[in-house]
């Protein structure tokens, strides 16, 4: 029963989700087309960051309204972040797979690690690591109180040619 309670969850966020889907590798004008306007462009994107451009949209979808902040690279989409627009309130776990789920592309996703710290307050903060076997990397960025298991964040999904691109980056800029 449990199950399918949640299959039922799932499938009522995926497609509640479909505007707010992140689909990778789009050009501006087709972002443009399934977000609408967009708002916040930034042509200098900053500090320690690659990409060409970066432009936030906020999407209303009947399962709730997201921040998607998109950076292009050569034209084309190659990092997303999706957030709750009520910044008070994450995304949850489930919707983060939701989302994990919708961009698999024909491509199977496989977890590959989970990194956690706990404060003293007991408030714990984790990052969840998946590749796609195409490269494609998702990374969710989770915060909550670890007794009660109840985790919220963001997920970021960015290109294997994002991803390269950053590393060569920080590694020419110092980072790690």
């Amino acid at each position: 029963m449990k199950t399918s309670k949640f299959v039922a969850v799932a499938l009522l966020f995926v497609s509640g989700m479909g505007v707010c889907r992140a689909n990778l590798g789009e050009t501006e004008a087709q972002c443009i087309a399934r977000y609408g306007s967009e708002s916040d462009i930034q042509t200098d994107i900053g500090y320690r960051q690659v990409g060409d451009k970066a432009a936030s949209f906020y999407v209303k979808t009947a399962s709730g309204s997201f921040d998607v902040r998109v950076i292009f690279l050569n034209g084309l989409s190659c990092h997303e972040s999706i957030s709750n627009a009520d910044a008070s309130r994450g995304l949850s776990e489930d919707q983060m797979k939701a989302i994990l789920d919708s961009q698999s592309a024909g491509f199977m996703w496989r977890k590959r690690k989970t990194v956690y710290h706990t404060n003293r307050s007991d408030e714990t903060s984790e990052t969840e690591n998946w590749l796609r076997s195409d490269g494609t990397t998702a990374n969710f960025l989770m915060s909550g109180k670890a007794a009660s298991g109840d985790l919220s964040g963001e997920v970021e999904l960015s290109t294997k040619e994002y991803t390269f691109a950053q590393r060569i980056y920080d590694q020419e800029n110092g980072a790690n």
